[in-house]
């Protein structure tokens, strides 16, 4: 399949996340009915991220890169996120440290925002963003603490651990992002001062 096939397999698994979303909810939602549905919740969670860096490896690797995957897949990405940094706010999964999720999620949501101004602004000129390391591994830094953090929804030892090290790298996740958005806004800063001439205009990838 080439380029211009709409529903490539990547494109597919990339519904299948979507989709995956309204599920997660709604067994976030269900779990005061049972005490371990919360492992459903992390399960789909866990399944919905795999396919992440499934679609995009299928994606690179035999050419089936599409114009709707490149629209569905990073709505996809940020809509999954937001969706686990809601549950973890509202069901309260790092109780030992007040208001700590809704100023983590504040910062990793406002950096979203503000890089899709970015690239918005960079299309308008014809320019490509690059994804970089440090956004690569903001991603995964995220995906994992959520990973760890929705694991942890009980009172035993082992979930315990989990959510300790889910809140530590909820934390490195935090700062992972505000350098990373730091560090975006600097490599492209010709894009405010009316030039493209320097602005990194490689292919976008996953990460940003």
């Amino acid at each position: 399949m080439g380029k211009n096939s709409m529903l490539t397999l990547p494109t597919k698994i990339t519904i299948v996340r979507l989709v995956m979303i309204p599920l997660l909810l709604v067994s976030y939602c269900l779990q005061p009915l049972y005490e371990y549905l919360f492992i459903v919740t992390a399960l789909l969670f866990i399944l919905a991220s795999m396919t992440d860096y499934l679609d995009g490896h299928i994606a690179r690797k035999y050419n089936m890169v599409s114009d709707l995957g490149k629209l569905l897949d990073p709505i996809a990405d940020k809509v999954l996120v937001a969706a686990a940094l809601f549950i973890v706010i509202d069901g309260n999964y790092i109780p030992e440290i007040m208001y700590i999720e809704l100023i983590c999620t504040v910062i990793i949501i406002a950096r979203e925002f503000m890089i899709g101004v970015l690239r918005q602004v960079a299309a308008l000129k014809g320019v490509a963003l690059a994804a970089d390391k440090l956004g690569k591994i903001k991603t995964a830094s995220t995906m994992f603490a959520l990973t760890f953090l929705l694991c942890s929804k009980h009172n035993g030892t082992v979930f315990e651990i989990f959510r300790y090290i889910g809140t530590a790298l909820f934390l490195i996740a935090t700062i992972v992002t505000v350098v990373s958005g730091v560090n975006y806004l600097v490599r492209n800063k010709q894009l405010f001062a009316g030039s493209t001439e320097d602005v990194d205009d490689r292919d976008e990838g996953k990460g940003i």
